[in-house]
């Protein structure tokens, strides 16, 4: 059987990008309150899939009604699952204190709360010259006086309709500049933040996980990926310290594990160890444009290093200088032997539709924002080389890479595996993908082979050959498949962040060696898997 090999971030996202409309095409800034303006859902399509209120009775995204939620949705995806408490709860509480008494009905249900708020800028807008300038803009664009950002305003005035503050209900209607930053993530395509939940919720291992009845396992995914239309996973709740969203370990709590070790790579990198020894002293304070390298910070920090937009210029936006995103889509640049050749293999959903190119023009510009980024502490002639082995590190771990996904594809096309692929079980929600696509979105080919096999079809590789790491049907994965996931998506991963953030150890030891280890490991199997075909074929026909 010729087997079927995806390197896809998953079909559906032509909902996602196919019907919506650029930032660019919306970047008019909010004026006020009342004028609703949308950041994190650009398209009507969008919004209806991810911030209509549909309490827990379905889930998100295009496959929303394949699934209820676990309880936890009310608080990771708030404006389509949040279900406000019972507030019979607290008749008590309201007899006592007035509607208008947040602060000290709070200060007994939830004190640490409180005191966060307390410690705010909220609490105190004119705590300096320079808040006081920033509240007197936000004051301008409200048309009030703001003594204090009290609960109200984030939350809403009324207990019986409550909500949980989003960058649409709240913070972009006194933020609208950061919004509408942070919103325009949407121009560099994933991954991003800005779409994070989108690539949380269309994978086909996620549904696959709630229709076996676990999908309480995904809380670890769900917690990462919650960030889509949120602002407190880098400064968070409820001091919302812009200083604190510049600390490098603000990013810590997402970017890092196995696939994508950005803060175990940074902190045990000599950038890291200087901002360990030295970062206490540094005054967060100031903006990031304030910064003098060498004089403020002594070593970059991750927002320092990814927001730079050019020009003396950071905003909101870590994404914009990505160029080999995560690492994970097959570059134009390199030869290949396996079917990754054929990549896109006629998938026709932008920006899937080609591939990866290191060097296209879009991406050399973003090479030399980086290096005019890193001259400001290094020689330039060191900063190119730096970036250009990392690109040489990528193309041969895609050599590496390629040899694997040969291997892998040799031995599903020669039916070594054992149960076949016909009689395993089937991709996860193989059995209803090719009709929640169609042929002119997942390409005739791939339409096809999941079409006819009903989803018993073997798919290795990126992105979807991850479902390898998290199932243990009958079959699917067999152990090879295991081990090419594990090569690809763990080690090939760690060997990048670690050269990409100059960390020896993750680049070598952590990455490259194991990776090679992996590829030894799917060589024997595959020697196996023939010697054992060999002698059933040997004992038959004794």
């Amino acid at each position: 059987m010729r087997a079927l090999f995806i390197i896809v971030t998953f079909g559906v996202s032509f909902l996602l990008w196919g019907n919506g409309t650029s930032m660019a095409q919306q970047a008019a800034p909010a004026v006020s309150p009342a004028e609703k303006k949308t950041y994190a859902y650009p398209s009507e399509g969008l919004h209806k899939m991810y911030e209509e209120h549909v309490g827990l009775e379905k889930g998100s995204g295009p496959f929303s009604d394949a699934y209820k939620p676990i309880p936890l949705y009310m608080y990771f995806a708030p404006s389509r699952h949040y279900i406000r408490p019972d507030i019979k709860m607290f008749t008590d509480l309201l007899q006592k204190f007035k509607p208008e008494q947040c602060v000290e009905c709070h200060t007994e249900v939830t004190p640490g709360i409180v005191a966060s708020w307390k410690s705010s800028t909220h609490a105190q807008p004119r705590r300096n010259d320079y808040f006081t300038g920033k509240t007197a803009e936000i004051e301008k664009l409200l048309g009030r006086e703001l003594k204090e950002v009290l609960c109200s305003e984030c939350h809403g005035k009324n207990h019986d309709e409550l909500q949980m503050p989003t960058v649409d209900n709240a913070c972009g209607q006194c933020h609208p500049k950061q919004a509408e930053e942070y919103a325009g993530e949407r121009e560099h395509g994933r991954p991003n933040h800005v779409q994070s939940w989108e690539a949380n919720v269309i994978v086909p291992w996620y549904i696959e996980n709630y229709r076996k009845g676990e999908g309480a396992s995904q809380v670890g995914c769900d917690q990462c990926h919650m960030e889509m239309a949120k602002c407190d996973g880098c400064h968070t709740r409820h001091s919302f310290s812009a200083a604190e969203g510049r600390h490098p370990e603000a990013c810590a709590s997402c970017h890092m594990g196995p696939d994508h070790p950005d803060w175990e790579s940074y902190e045990h990198s000599k950038m890291g160890i200087i901002y360990h020894l030295e970062g206490h002293d540094w005054d967060f304070s100031k903006t990031l444009e304030e910064v003098k390298p060498g004089e403020d910070y002594h070593s970059p920090t991750c927002q320092y290093c990814h927001m730079y937009k050019g020009g003396g210029k950071w905003v909101i936006d870590p994404v914009s200088k990505g160029i080999w995103r995560m690492g994970t889509l097959p570059p134009k640049e390199v030869e290949y032997q396996s079917s990754l050749k054929d990549f896109p293999y006629g998938i026709n959903l932008p920006p899937l539709n080609k591939k990866l190119e290191i060097y296209s023009p879009e991406n050399i510009k973003k090479r030399e924002t980086w290096l005019e980024l890193c001259s400001k502490c290094h020689s330039s002639r060191f900063a190119r080389l730096w970036l250009e082995n990392l690109d040489q590190y990528m193309f041969q771990t895609w050599k590496r890479q390629d040899e694997a996904q040969k291997i892998v594809e040799q031995v599903v096309a020669e039916g070594l595996l054992d149960p076949s692929v016909e009689e395993r079980h089937c991709y996860p929600v193989g059995d209803v993908l090719a009709d929640a696509l169609g042929p002119d979105k997942l390409g005739p080919a791939i339409y096809k082979a999941f079409k006819e096999k009903k989803g018993h079809v073997a798919v290795i590789g990126p992105i979807l050959g991850v479902s390898s790491l998290f199932f243990t049907a009958p079959g699917n994965p067999s152990a090879i498949e295991k081990h090419y996931a594990e090569m690809w998506f763990f080690y090939k991963l760690k060997g990048y962040k670690g050269t990409a953030h100059a960390q020896q150890d993750y680049s070598w030891w952590y990455g490259w060696a194991p990776m090679i280890g992996q590829l030894a490991l799917i060589q024997d199997e595959a020697n196996k898997l023939r010697r054992l075909r060999a002698l059933e074929v040997k004992t038959k026909l004794k």
